[in-house]
């Protein structure tokens, strides 16, 4: 988002008996979510140094009062970025097919990661002031062909979390744990059998100390576990119930509060509220994206204090939209 606007807002293991006994009910309108007036009627063109044109969907992080945005380009395969609504840079030569992802680490800088044309996940670390290594690291003993979604452990925490699915036939959704103080990932694991047919998204919730993550299962459905910081496992995953083309993605609320988004077939996102332990809170709001045509690729979330914005790729331009206020 524009920087300018900070101040003043800015899978699987299939257990169908789960489907019954954990979907929560949805007995309130959504209608509270939605904006319906300012910036959040309307898809904003994002900004940065001029407009921001790309392939598939964009991620950005907060930290410190700065802004870091990264994306695929337009018309190369590079990892792009651009520090607070500035002119865009990339580091090294990098080659991805998918999205990269960026996420807030330590008390002031980022940490941005991409697949590369190989499989290979790779992270390099950008400071607030711009200044970083010129290289990237690979992730040992991990790869997919797939984005890659990571959450930071805390706020100001050198812990972060990533989640992928498998490379090229392997469906299952893996999950590790970085420790930035000595440089060490963990080995990963199989998030409870789950499996996934597109890439898993991850948040973390502040409010409830809880790592969250999201799939398409196997049967293009959103599921959903979730899991206290320093437990030992994860809970059963639980269908929503709600389809999605797309990877689905979700934001935690300062306040606990969370949003979670599906794409439908016509490529119109959907929104849903959740509390702070999973529960659904709301139906499904569709927004349509007429006259613009549907989105073709995930619609990102990200938070900003009580605020959820929703950044997506409409025809070919990063935009945002301030999706919930929340409450």
């Amino acid at each position: 988002m524009k920087t300018s606007h900070d101040s003043n807002m800015r899978l699987l293991v299939v257990v169908f008996f789960a489907v019954l006994t954990g979907l929560a009910s949805a007995p309130h309108a959504f209608a509270q979510i939605l904006i319906g007036a300012g910036e959040g009627s309307y898809w904003t063109k994002e900004n940065v140094d001029g407009g921001l044109t790309l392939q598939s969907t964009y991620s950005e992080a907060r930290n410190a009062g700065n802004l870091l945005s990264v994306w695929r380009g337009a018309t190369n395969n590079q990892v792009w970025m651009s520090l607070n609504n500035g002119k865009p840079f990339t580091i090294g030569g990098t080659v991805t097919y998918v999205s990269p992802n960026v996420v807030a680490f330590g008390s002031d800088s980022f940490m941005v990661f991409h697949t590369g044309d190989t499989g290979n996940i790779f992270y390099t670390q950008v400071f607030g002031d711009g200044s970083n290594s010129g290289s990237w690291n690979a992730v040992p003993n991990n790869s997919t062909n797939l984005t890659v979604s990571v959450a930071q452990m805390g706020t100001n925490s050198n812990q972060l979390y990533m989640v992928y699915r498998g490379l090229g036939n392997d469906l299952r959704v893996w999950g590790l744990w970085y420790n930035g103080q000595t440089n060490v990932w963990s080995a990963p694991s199989n998030i409870n059998g789950g499996m996934a047919n597109t890439a898993p998204g991850v948040a973390m919730n502040y409010y409830t100390n809880q790592l969250f993550i999201t799939a398409q299962g196997t049967d293009n459905s959103i599921w959903m576990t979730h899991q206290k910081v320093g437990a030992s496992s994860w809970t059963s995953w639980v269908s929503t119930g709600q389809y999605t083309q797309y990877t689905p993605y979700s934001a935690a609320c300062a306040n606990g509060n969370m949003v979670v988004d599906s794409i439908n077939a016509l490529g119109n996102p959907a929104f849903a509220k959740f509390d702070g332990n999973g529960n659904q809170q709301s139906s499904w709001a569709l927004l349509d994206m007429y006259p613009s045509p549907g989105v073709t690729s995930p619609v990102q979330l990200t938070a900003n204090g009580n605020q959820i914005f929703a950044l997506a790729n409409v025809a070919g331009d990063g935009d945002y939209r301030l999706m919930y206020n929340c409450n």
